[in-house]
C-alpha cells in the first residue's frame, strides 16, 4: 500500500508486545506456582540452581 502523498509505502504496524512478568512478582517467597491453561494443571517452580521448570 503506497501513501496518497506520495512518501512510499506504508510500513507494517508492530506486532503487539508481549507482556512480561517478573519471577519475583509471579514467585514472591514461594519456588513454586501452580499454573492452570485449558483446564490442566501445570507446576512452575525454581530449582535449586536457580532455574525454572515447568511440568504437568
Amino acid at each position: 500500500m503506497t501513501r496518497p502523498d506520495a512518501l512510499g509505502p506504508i510500513p507494517p504496524r508492530p506486532a503487539p508486545a508481549c507482556p512480561v512478568v517478573k519471577s519475583e512478582d509471579l514467585f514472591r517467597e514461594a519456588r513454586e506456582v501452580r499454573i492452570v491453561h485449558r483446564d490442566e494443571e501445570y507446576r512452575l517452580r525454581i530449582t535449586r540452581a536457580g532455574k525454572l521448570i515447568l511440568t504437568k
